[in-house]
């Protein structure tokens, strides 16, 4: 319906009255004098009230989208921890869908230490005492996670709610303890380097003294000779010249960083002589020793097949630390395609199935460097991962048998063709120069 204006209402600023035909009142101006009642009332209201529920669920769906566009898991609570609605990366974290999340707490995932830490950060976002987001990590479901809680707030500052990200920091945490291992394991290399090079000096240095000391007792044996004790002091000081030079043979050994013809059975030799200086090695362990006759020569650093020995070695001697029967057996053989060196023991062994961890670096069954108890083994991780690198080096391989509680036996296995001698060329003569200095 319509109504007549005054006149004066439709008069331009230039005077021109414009008619009403020519400029309609609009409808939702227009009023009617006879307003509806009852059920018509109430359906021009319905019409003009929004639908509420409708806006929610499509204001809950909007804000489901923006979760999983979060690539991180994500969830959304309300200011007292309930959650309202989380992403398919929080599924799988959490381990439940979203329909099941309906009337669950943030705090129904996490142990008494972490809610209390949770509940308090609550208090503080809903106090105003914290505004910024708050990091919490834990071990949630066998992985590590960092969870990141942000608040929101209305205009007049009150808690609203809490978004939490939960990120998987697993593989970062184990990276960070395997870069701390490593710094570690280079300082306590660092250290007994130069141990070593003190040693190595000292040896050096009473080598003077000592010899003064035998011939003099060589001197006083021939005019004294019924003095019985002179021969077992004798025999003592040439055994205080072998330790020496041994040491200083192994320090030289180690530091030479030239290719060499290399004798393993010798060298297997010097490094077993080496340990001697381990007492359970001496005096617990009984050792059995074969070495092949007429071993082929193998071309490479004398510290890398040291190194790889050793590893061995000292792995065996830890295996038997509990163990009733303690026997060590280190053997060497070759066929016309590789070299094999053995080292077996009688000590816990190894289930088969699980061989292969064995060389996963920072992968030990020994407790860490300086959480093991006193007079107890511990490790690393690293030493049979860097031996099987070693030896690959030379293109060869480490092979592993044993059982759980029988004993276990690691054998190295070197190709002999791709290790020999350089064939003679203008540098053979370095060559020979080279392996007369070794035999020597």
């Amino acid at each position: 319906m319509r109504h007549r204006r005054p006149s004066g209402c439709n008069r331009m600023n230039s005077g021109k009255t414009i008619s009403e035909e020519d400029n309609p009142m609009p409808d939702f101006l227009a009023v009617d004098p006879k307003p509806a009642t009852g059920t018509a009332a109430w359906t021009n209201a319905s019409r003009r009230r929004p639908n509420t529920r409708a806006m929610q669920a499509e204001e809950a769906e909007r804000l489901h989208a923006l979760l999983e566009s979060i690539p991180l898991a994500a969830v959304s609570a309300d200011a007292d921890g309930t959650i309202r609605d989380l992403n398919a990366g929080a599924e799988r974290l959490l381990g439940l869908r979203r329909y099941q999340a309906a009337g669950k707490s943030l705090y129904d995932f996490h142990g008494p230490d972490t809610i209390a830490r949770i509940r308090a950060m609550f208090d503080d976002f809903a106090s105003g005492e914290r505004q910024s987001p708050v990091v919490v990590e834990r071990e949630l479901n066998g992985r590590w996670v960092q969870m990141r809680f942000t608040p929101l707030f209305d205009r007049d500052g009150r808690l609203q709610g809490v978004n939490a990200t939960f990120a998987d920091e697993t593989e970062k945490k184990q990276l960070r303890e395997r870069i701390r291992a490593l710094e570690s394991d280079l300082v306590q290399e660092q250290k007994l380097s130069a141990i070593g090079m003190m040693a190595s000096g000292l040896a050096h240095n009473l080598n003077g003294p000592l010899a003064v000391i035998v011939g003099y007792l060589d001197l006083l044996y021939a005019r004294q000779s019924h003095l019985g004790e002179i021969p077992l002091i004798l025999a003592q000081a040439e055994r205080m010249k072998d330790i020496i030079s041994t040491m200083m043979m192994k320090s030289r050994h180690d530091q030479d960083r030239q290719k060499r013809t290399l004798d393993l059975n010798q060298l297997l030799q010097n490094e077993l002589k080496f340990l001697e200086a381990n007492l359970q090695f001496k005096n617990q362990i009984t050792k059995q020793f074969e070495f092949a006759r007429g071993l082929p020569p193998v071309y490479g650093l004398y510290s890398d097949f040291s190194q790889v020995f050793l590893n061995l070695v000292n792995n065996a001697v830890d295996a038997m630390v509990d163990a009733p029967v303690k026997t060590l057996r280190v053997s060497t053989r070759c066929d016309e395609d590789n070299l094999y060196v053995e080292v077996a023991d009688t000590g816990c062994g190894l289930d088969p199935a699980e061989a292969e961890k064995l060389f996963t670096p920072f992968y030990s069954t020994k407790p860490p460097v300086g959480e093991n108890a006193s007079g107890r083994p511990s490790g690393t991780g690293l030493g049979l991962s860097s031996a099987r690198q070693l030896v690959e080096q030379y293109g060869g391989r480490i092979q592993v048998e044993g059982r759980p509680g029988v004993g276990a036996s690691f054998t190295v296995v070197i190709p002999l063709a791709a290790n020999r001698l350089p064939a003679e060329t203008g540098g053979s003569r370095m060559h020979r120069d080279q392996l007369a200095e070794t035999l020597a």
